[in-house]
């Protein structure tokens, strides 16, 4: 990923590199200021459903990604019957 400084453009840059892996991946920004990362297809889903360390070193990841002052929390979880995996995004 490319070095950015923002974090909304760092979120952007992720949804759309998530797409392109096939998760279908979308953000926006609500009115209080933080952002919400989608992800509306699982292209791992089976393997994630058997092995629930997918999505805790996926979410770790995301944290790193997105740096130490991102608050990232899992909001919806495709694996956990969630009709999609939704991300909520603040910065510290």
């Amino acid at each position: 990923m490319a070095p950015h400084t923002r974090l909304r453009d760092k979120v952007a840059t992720l949804a759309g590199l998530r797409s392109q892996e096939g998760y279908m991946a979308e953000w926006h920004e609500q009115a209080d200021g933080a952002l919400v990362l989608l992800e509306n297809h699982c292209p791992i889903c089976a393997a994630a459903t058997a092995c629930k360390g997918f999505c805790r070193a996926e979410l770790e990841v995301l944290r790193a990604i997105l740096g130490p002052r991102a608050i990232v929390t899992r909001d919806e979880h495709i694996a956990s019957g969630g009709r999609r995996c939704s991300y909520a995004i603040r910065e510290d």
